[in-house]
C-alpha cells in the first residue's frame, strides 16, 4: 500500500480560529472559553476559601481540646472557693463558732462573685477568642 502524500502548502490555507458552528463565526466558542476560564477562577478561590476555613475549624478544635484541662481546674477551683465562702456565710448566719461583722460578709460575698464573674469570663475569652475587627 503506498503512503499518501501530504501538501505542506495546504498550511497556509488553513484557517487560523476555530469555527465551531460551520458558520464562520467564531465569537460564542471564544465567550464560552472565557466563561470556562472565569468559572475554573472562580472554583479554585472557593476550593482555597474552604481549605482555609476548615484548617481554621481545626486549629480552634484542637485549642479547645488544649484547654479543657485548665477550664476543668478552674470550675472546680470556682466550685470549691464557692462552697467555702457558702459555709462561712451559713456559719454566720446560724451564728455557729463564730460571727462577722456585716462589712466582711459584704466584702466576702462581693469578691465572690467578682471572682465567679471574672474567672468565667477569663475562660470563655480563652476557649473562644474574640473577633478583633
Amino acid at each position: 500500500m503506498p503512503i499518501k502524500r501530504v501538501d505542506i502548502s495546504a498550511i497556509d490555507t488553513a484557517p487560523v480560529d476555530i469555527d465551531i458552528d460551520g458558520d464562520g463565526n467564531v465569537d460564542q466558542y471564544e465567550l464560552a472559553l472565557q466563561e470556562i476560564g472565569l468559572l475554573t477562577e472562580a472554583l479554585a478561590n472557593a476550593e482555597a476559601e474552604n481549605e482555609r476555613l476548615k484548617s481554621s475549624t481545626d486549629v480552634e478544635k484542637v485549642k479547645a481540646r488544649m484547654l479543657e484541662p485548665y477550664v476543668n481546674k478552674v470550675f472546680n477551683f470556682v466550685a470549691v472557693y464557692c462552697a467555702f465562702v457558702g459555709i462561712i456565710l451559713f456559719m454566720c448566719a446560724m451564728k455557729i463558732e463564730f460571727e462577722l461583722p456585716e462589712t466582711i460578709l459584704g466584702i466576702i460575698s462581693g469578691s465572690t462573685a467578682v471572682s465567679v464573674i471574672g474567672l468565667i469570663g477569663l475562660v470563655i475569652t480563652g476557649l473562644f477568642g474574640s473577633k478583633k475587627p
